[in-house]
């Protein structure tokens, strides 16, 4: 059987408000307030895609954080992943972002990422979590989804996506 990530026909809903947070597809249009909040919180960022990743840079320029924008835009764009920025619900702020990856190796249909910045952290990472782990399978149709560096390690993670991969190639 072929693995199907969402349908080609699935559209991603745009915008989803709710009394803590809204969620908004991440576009360009998005660059100062995303850049203001990556470099607040740069250092914990770091924890996020891997155990003490190099992203984001200290030296990160808003053209960079732009052409990654732009990047997550259009794989939302042709349903290749879906990226979210978090916002508070008066929109005055990018607090945080949401990335959902297909993974295609079994096991898992999804893998999902999501970070706030340090200043709201503690307050919105349970309440998220709680959100997400109802709100992705109910519109995404998403099942097994993983959530590296919480649900397994990334070392792990990385370990299991390595062995998948390669049986799935032999």
């Amino acid at each position: 059987m072929s693995y199907i990530f969402v349908p080609k026909d699935f559209n991603a809903p745009y915008e989803v408000e709710t009394k803590k947070f809204t969620l908004r597809k991440l576009t360009v249009e998005e660059v100062e307030k995303d850049y203001k909040a990556v470099m607040s919180s740069k250092e914990s960022l770091r924890q996020i895609f891997d155990d003490n990743d190099d992203w984001p840079a200290d030296d990160m320029t808003l053209e960079k954080n732009y052409e990654d924008l732009q990047y997550h835009q259009e794989e939302f764009d042709t349903n290749k992943s879906f990226a979210y920025t978090i916002v508070t619900p008066d929109n005055t702020k990018c607090i945080g972002c949401l990335y959902i990856y297909p993974f295609k190796y079994g096991v898992y249909d999804s893998q999902v990422y999501y970070w706030f910045i340090d200043e709201v952290n503690g307050d919105l990472s349970s309440p998220f979590q709680i959100f997400i782990k109802d709100w992705i399978p109910e519109v995404f149709k998403l099942k097994n989804i993983v959530y590296p560096g919480r649900s397994i390690s990334h070392g792990e993670f990385k370990n299991l996506a390595k062995q998948l991969k390669d049986k799935s190639e032999n």
